[in-house]
């Protein structure tokens, strides 16, 4: 489990969250939801271990600011935003940097889990390509098939792993989006966890086990999506009227916009 515990943030000497607790099991997708400016990202590189913060993060127990860099890395994987390289590297190169920290083998099985890596995001026959040579959707992808490369195995030593996704859907179309979603729920079944910062509801509610709902550097709400989606809720986190209705079959909510043109 990742447990963050009155998490606090400052950037620039203003304070970004303000005692946030987390908890991500695993076995589950966890999604952090909410409006630019909420936190979300923070609270991510927080939990992470990539910014300075006040409060407690453990991972499976252990506090992260007492792990090595190469421990921390074992045991969560991150994707960002956004990732700029600036030099020629080849599509194999760059997935292949996540086999240095978690996953190298010494029975020369590296290819095949970069080769596994990529037919997972939808990217065979990639690998000899140059980075700068693909679209921003496919290079996102590039960047998931190297985190996961560096978590290859779920679990590890009894001890689950975790990805952590910044908008991992935010630059794709909707067949990738689908496949990103469904690739992170297995990595779920296997016994990892995984944490996603998103902003489709609609693609949220139907993946999620949990949500949790941000605001001004605060959590509003966190629970199952049918107990967390109401239109009570969407209104004040996001600031517009919103009708959330069920699917007939199942109970996944749903946001559907039209209400705002009124």
């Amino acid at each position: 489990m990742i447990r963050a515990s009155n998490l606090s943030v400052r950037l620039s000497g203003k304070p970004v969250l303000h005692g946030v607790g987390i908890e991500a099991k695993a076995g589950q997708l966890t999604a952090i939801v909410g409006p630019n400016g909420s936190g979300k990202t923070t609270s991510l590189k927080a939990i992470a271990g990539e910014l300075p913060y006040e409060g407690t993060v453990s991972i499976n127990g252990h506090d992260i600011s007492r792990l090595k860099p190469w421990q921390l890395a074992l045991k969560r994987a991150v994707l960002p935003q956004s990732t700029v390289i600036s030099f020629p590297f080849t599509i194999r190169e760059i997935v292949g940097m996540g086999l240095s920290v978690g996953t190298r083998t010494a029975d020369g099985k590296n290819d095949e889990i970069v080769k596994s890596a990529l037919e997972a995001v939808d990217l065979s026959g990639f690998a000899g390509r140059l980075y700068q040579e693909l679209s921003g959707g496919e290079q996102q992808r590039v960047q998931l098939a190297r985190a996961l490369c560096q978590i290859w195995d779920p679990l590890r030593d009894g001890e689950p792993a975790f990805l952590l996704l910044d908008e991992p859907v935010s630059s794709l179309d909707i067949r990738h989006q689908l496949t990103i979603m469904r690739l992170a729920r297995d990595f779920c079944r296997r016994g990892g966890g995984v944490v996603a910062i998103m902003h489709d509801l609609n693609l949220t509610a139907m993946f999620a086990d949990r949500m949790i709902m941000m605001k001004a550097g605060r959590v509003q709400a966190a629970g199952a999506p049918n107990e967390v989606m109401t239109d009570a809720m969407v209104e004040k986190v996001f600031g517009c009227a919103m009708r959330v209705n069920t699917t007939p079959h199942e109970p996944v909510p749903f946001v559907l916009p039209h209400t705002a043109l009124g």
